[in-house]
C-alpha cells in the first residue's frame, strides 16, 4: 500500500462498489494483517461492511497504541 513521506501508511481499507441501479454491489475488506475478503450482493456486502468495522476494533495492527490514549 501507499506510504506518505511523514511515515503514515494505509493499514486497512474498505472498498465499496455500487455502480448503479440493477447492478450487484461488491465490497473488499483489506488489512495489512493479512485479511483480504470480498463479498458480492446486497446482503453479503452489508455483512462484510459490519465485519470490517468489527475487525477495526480487534486487529492488533489497528488497536496498537490506542490503549494508552
Amino acid at each position: 500500500m501507499t506510504s506518505t513521506t511523514d511515515g503514515r501508511r494505509i493499514v486497512a481499507l474498505l472498498r465499496i462498489s455500487a455502480p448503479g441501479r440493477d447492478t450487484t454491489p461488491s465490497v473488499r475488506s483489506w488489512c495489512s494483517c493479512g485479511r483480504d475478503l470480498v463479498a458480492f450482493g446486497q446482503r453479503k456486502a452489508a455483512a462484510l461492511v459490519a465485519d470490517h468495522t468489527r475487525h477495526r476494533t480487534e486487529c492488533p495492527l489497528l488497536t496498537e497504541g490506542k490503549e494508552a490514549a
